[in-house]
């Protein structure tokens, strides 16, 4: 009896022999009918495949010949060495960096990679570019950025204990806010007689060196930088009320006879006291700050004959009969109470940050430490002004524009997170950079001057 086996073998026997009839005529042949077309399919594929194959390996140790980059508005970039042209007149020319090849060629630029090679024969030129423009053009943007500048103590070549000026640009910060009630006691640097108190964002001058003690600030002051001083709004000067008339007779008060000048006391029906200085025009009330410098101010002490300053007490009906002055004797930006003195933590310095206002804040933080920051370059300029290290976040930078409370001015620059400032001739230069002038970040003038500065970009200004 037939198996399963001889039956599978019988039936592929028969349609074999009918394939072999349809295809070659003959059913009783010895060759399968398809072994031609699969031994060709086979011969053709491994041919192809070695054809393949040499072509490759030729590209590989023999390349050149492609010409694609002769065109305008291409740089070339040599496979071998990393080397970059413009192709120009025929010629091609080194370019010094990227920065000069978009202002020659602005968005029309393409990157080309070319074997050298294909760039064999091929005549050079003159360099061309700006020595010292970036060449790498940021494209995170400055929107949001905070900008610190810091005093923290240095000591400089002789080892002497100074203190130096430097700048973070960051997408974020830390640090701790300046209170309300406290304020910061500042010295310039080389100007020890010159005394700031730092509060609410402002610098009020000092105008008398006894000052400091009867404000609260006994202790030594920070030295500072005067460009950081600088970077703070000044509000009025801080020192002795001016009393004009000060000794002449004035009214009598309460049965006795009193001088322009003196201070008197009155207490209200709520219990609380009340200071208050007698003038031509009539009595001022004081606040707390005004009272304390009035009575520490030698010319007071000079009009009670030495004597100690005490307020004269002031009746109730003294106090109703005299006219009051509407005129405060101290500026209205000056604070009622003397705040008092603040304090940093270990390894803080005080800082000035920036947000968008363009309103300085004073917050206690590290600072940017100038070891590792290069502070020039090629082609990069400081001033009196520039600060001693600056540090921009890798990938930060963009295009901003100089301006005051938000308001755009007219001087654009190009920074870079290598720290440095690079001055435009114009909107359309931004634009050929490809920065739209109405994407700028308006930063004010005054943090822009402690960046280094680099060459001008300007396509006139492109050597070659």
């Amino acid at each position: 009896m037939q198996s399963r086996r001889d039956q599978v073998q019988a039936q592929s026997h028969l349609l074999g022999r009918l394939s072999a009839a349809l295809v070659a005529g003959e059913p009783d042949g010895l060759e399968t009918p398809h072994r031609r077309t699969t031994v060709g399919l086979l011969a053709g594929i491994l041919v192809a495949a070695l054809v393949a194959g040499g072509f490759t390996l030729y590209g590989f140790f023999a390349p050149g010949g492609a010409t694609a980059w002769r065109r305008a508005g291409a740089l070339v970039v040599e496979k071998e060495t990393g080397s970059r042209y413009l192709f120009l007149d025929g010629r091609l020319r080194p370019v010094l960096n990227y920065a000069s090849a978009r202002l020659l060629l602005g968005e029309d630029l393409a990157v080309v990679t070319v074997s050298a090679k294909s760039l064999r024969g091929v005549a050079h030129g003159q360099p061309v570019g700006i020595v010292g423009a970036p060449d790498v053009l940021p494209a995170g943007g400055l929107a949001g950025a905070h900008w610190t500048a810091c005093a923290p103590a240095a000591t400089d070549l002789a080892g002497t204990e100074t203190t130096a000026l430097t700048l973070a640009v960051a997408a974020t910060a830390d640090g701790t806010a300046l209170p309300a009630d406290r304020a910061v006691l500042a010295r310039p640097a080389g100007d020890p007689a010159a005394g700031h108190l730092i509060w609410n964002g402002r610098r009020f001058r000092l105008t008398a060196p006894w000052l400091p003690a009867v404000l609260g600030h006994d202790g030594p002051a920070v030295t500072v930088p005067a460009a950081w001083l600088d970077l703070l709004p000044a509000g009025p000067d801080l020192g002795p009320v001016a009393v004009p008339g000060r000794g002449e007779a004035g009214p009598v008060v309460d049965g006795e006879p009193t001088r322009v000048g003196q201070l008197f006391t009155a207490r209200t029906a709520e219990g609380s006291e009340r200071h208050y200085l007698l003038r031509r025009d009539g009595l001022v009330r004081l606040t707390p700050l005004a009272y304390a410098l009035l009575a520490a101010d030698p010319a007071t002490v000079a009009g009670y004959d030495g004597r100690a300053v005490v307020p004269t007490p002031l009746s109730p009906a003294a106090l109703a009969r005299l006219p009051v002055a509407a005129r405060p004797p101290l500026a209205d930006e000056l604070p009622e109470v003397a705040p008092a003195a603040a304090s940093r933590g270990p390894g803080l310095a005080w800082c000035l940050r920036f947000g968008a206002d363009g309103r300085p804040r004073v917050v206690a933080a590290r600072a940017v430490t100038a070891s590792g920051i290069v502070r020039g370059g090629v082609g990069v300029t400081r001033t009196a002004r520039t600060a001693d290290a600056v540090a921009v976040a890798p990938g930060l930078g963009g295009l901003l524009v100089a301006g005051r409370g938000g308001e755009p001015g007219t001087g654009y620059y190009l920074v870079t997170d290598a720290g440095v400032k690079y001055p435009l001739a114009g909107g359309a230069v931004a634009e050929r950079l490809g920065y739209p002038p109405a994407n700028a970040t308006v930063v004010s003038p005054d943090l822009i001057d402690l960046l280094p500065t680099g060459p001008a970009l300007d396509p006139r200004g492109v050597v070659g």
